[in-house]
């Protein structure tokens, strides 16, 4: 659980940085990254100068394409997982159910 949770917590680590320089190389990249997106490019719109719109666009565009393909993985996991019974699937398991044609 604590990888998953480091990432959510992403946003809150960078947050000062990004208000002292909202046009930095760490702002546009950490805004970029698609699980903190939605919290850090509305923290970056709120604050003087705001971001390119072409980044705003990008922001989007990369959180979007990101939630389909985790709904799609999610989806092909769950087809095979779910007829599997009796044991725990392995993290190499569960990318080869997700790269299975």
């Amino acid at each position: 659980m604590a990888p998953a949770m480091m990432i959510l917590m992403l946003p809150m680590f960078v947050w000062v940085p990004i208000l002292k320089q909202p046009n930095s190389t760490l702002a546009v990249v950490a805004s970029l990254f698609p699980p903190s997106t939605p919290m850090l490019m509305l923290l970056r719109l709120a604050s003087h100068p705001q971001p390119p719109a072409w980044q705003v666009a990008l922001g989007v565009a990369l959180t979007t394409a990101c939630t389909i393909f985790c709904v799609w993985a999610a989806g092909r996991i769950f087809r095979i997982g779910i007829l599997s019974q009796g044991k725990s699937p392995s993290l190499r398991e569960i990318l080869r159910w997700i790269t299975k044609a």
